[in-house]
């Protein structure tokens, strides 16, 4: 058997050790697809992808050989789109935790800037 035969495709972008290589010879890195076409689908990128698009490299392949079909497609939509919604409510609730924060901080310093004089006595009370 002839070890160097294979597909020109395989062979091509293969570095060291058998790891794929993109276009501007670095490692490829395995991203994962959440299209509505290829979700939880997986395939190999150039490393800098998510840094700066794919303008630089062109380099794609898919690692899973098949395209999601049938209830698992439908059940992956589902799940990214639960997903990101759970996502975007996070950051709102996040942004308003924020808010209060900042707020609640605020009137503590109002309140530790102002000296309150007790009723009936001459001494001062600082609220902190």
């Amino acid at each position: 058997m002839d070890l160097s035969s294979g597909s020109s495709r395989n062979s091509r972008n293969r570095g060291y050790g058998n790891r794929k290589m993109c276009a501007c010879q670095l490692p490829a890195k395995i991203f994962t697809a959440w299209t509505d076409k290829n979700p939880g689908r997986r395939f190999y990128g150039c490393e800098l992808y998510k840094e700066g698009g794919n303008d630089h490299c062109s380099y794609f392949a898919w690692f899973d050989e098949e395209e999601v079909k049938g209830w698992a497609k439908r059940a992956l939509i589902q799940a990214r789109d639960e997903i990101r919604e759970k996502k975007k409510r996070i950051n709102e609730l996040t942004a308003s935790i924020n808010e209060l924060t900042a707020t609640v901080n605020e009137l503590r310093m109002e309140l530790e800037q102002k000296k309150v004089e007790k009723p009936g006595s001459r001494e001062m009370v600082v609220y902190r």
